[in-house]
């Protein structure tokens, strides 16, 4: 008889504690997660990760070896969802058009900025600036290429002028096969009549076969600087383009805002051309720049990013989402201040999590814990909101924090993987001019044990 009353308490105290669970956790569980290590001796840093072709991990960034004289390259690294390196490959702009009698760039500085994944390979972009400002033009370039899928370059092309300079922002294979590219030069094309001190958007429709220039377009404001980040076709063939200005944003607010465009297949502007900041207890002067976007299959844009206030004395920093439809209108614009009000922080990329919550990456500035009251330099960020942007009760205790105790450490990167678990690809700084790149898998709350 004691034996039956002990297994019914028994099986009460299972049933309740499976009624206390509030969610499960998606992906691996906390033993299964880790932080991984990769570079040479030297700066190894993250730009930007994508699902492989394979269904594998590709983490985009720059190396610089330590030795003296050494220039910044490229590198691909192609790693499986535990962490096991399959692939590196790395690429100096020097080296790839030394043989091209057309461009003498001399040692260049190479810097990665996207990687996408195509039909049956990869698009890379990159600006590369050249170590001798009298080689080949000042200022910076941009490099771009097609990529097989194991990372050989089937076509490269450059865009350079002695006179001049361009940054590119992003890379897309539009429908038709032909290669969109925005970014930001001080070379005004024709037709462009605004006068601005410095950069104005640019775009460009190019094809790599024949080494085609379909059309190249510049847009702005007039007086500010404008630089495009993004760009992705919508299904009517437009071009939707976003950026950052230094204009005022549509209700007033000043500094660098963001910016969320829609363009013709042709480049031709429209009348959609919105212009979004923020305030904080009632400061409007904040810069906010975007540090990536996700495009979703309704069409909108969820974008996330910094604002910075320009205070002197009292300064902030906090990460923001927006979520834009293809109309312009706004869906949500949130400024994810901290709990912790003297914690700055800011947001370098999003993922929609297995349970269509936002997962975002990025820094906390200074980090102190406010119960151990240990400080750190920076550290990565985790931050888990609602589908609307917002950091309601219930997601209070999915905020975390990882890197070293020493040294300024930055999440760059975020993914959901299949099994729902968070893969963040972050810059780990070791201190005495030594980071590496490191892969972190964390499940859906951000626990990760070593």
């Amino acid at each position: 008889m004691i034996g039956k009353y002990s297994i019914i308490i028994l099986l009460t105290l299972v049933l309740m504690a499976y009624g206390c669970v509030v969610e499960s956790d998606y992906g691996p569980r906390p033993i299964d997660t880790f932080i991984k290590y990769y570079g040479i001796s030297g700066s190894n840093e993250v730009v930007d990760m994508i699902i492989s072709n394979e269904g594998n991990l590709v983490i985009l960034g720059n190396e610089e070896s330590s030795a003296s004289g050494a220039s910044k390259d490229i590198v691909i690294l192609e790693i499986d969802t535990v962490g096991n390196l399959i692939k590196k490959k790395i690429f100096d702009v020097q080296s790839l058009f030394s043989d091209d009698n057309l461009y003498a760039f001399g040692i260049t500085d190479d810097e990665a900025v996207r990687i996408k994944t195509i039909d049956d390979g990869y698009l890379l972009c990159a600006n590369f600036t050249t170590k001798d400002d009298n080689v080949n033009g000042l200022g910076s370039k941009i490099f771009w290429c097609e990529l097989d899928n194991n990372y050989n370059i089937v076509g490269k092309q450059v865009i350079s002028d002695v006179d001049y300079y361009w940054e590119v922002g992003d890379i897309i294979k539009s429908r038709d096969g032909n290669i969109v590219i925005v970014g930001g030069t001080n070379k005004k094309e024709e037709g462009d009549n605004a006068i601005r001190p410095e950069k104005q958007r640019y775009l460009t429709k190019r094809s790599i076969e024949n080494d085609t220039v379909f059309w190249s377009k510049t847009f702005g404001y007039d007086d500010v600087d404008d630089f495009a980040i993004g760009v992705f076709e919508l299904s009517d063939r437009n071009l939707g383009v976003i950026g950052i200005t230094g204009k005022s944003g549509n209700q007033g607010e000043a500094g660098v805002n963001a910016t969320f465009a829609i363009f013709t297949d042709i480049g031709s502007s429209s009348s959609i051309d919105n212009v979004y900041g923020f305030e904080f207890q009632g400061d409007a002067d904040f810069n906010d720049n975007i540090g990536d976007f996700i495009y979703t299959e309704t069409e909108d844009v969820i974008i996330v990013g910094t604002s910075t206030s320009n205070n002197s004395v009292d300064p902030r920093s906090f990460p923001f989402l927006f979520r834009i439809r293809k109309a312009g209108s706004l869906v949500f614009k949130e400024l994810l201040s901290s709990s912790i009000l003297d914690l700055n922080s800011g947001g370098m990329d999003v993922t929609i999590g297995a349970q269509n919550d936002l997962i975002i990456t990025g820094v906390f500035y200074n980090y102190q814990d406010s119960i151990s009251k240990e400080t750190y330099n920076d550290q990565v960020l985790f931050k888990r909101t609602n589908q609307f942007g917002k950091v309601t009760d219930e997601y209070l205790f999915y905020q975390n924090h990882f890197g070293l105790t020493t040294g300024n450490d930055i999440g760059k990167a975020i993914l959901t993987l299949p099994d729902g678990s968070i893969a963040i690809a972050a810059t780990i700084d070791f201190g005495n001019s030594r980071t590496l790149i490191s892969y972190l898998k964390v499940n859906n709350k951000g626990t990760l044990k070593r």
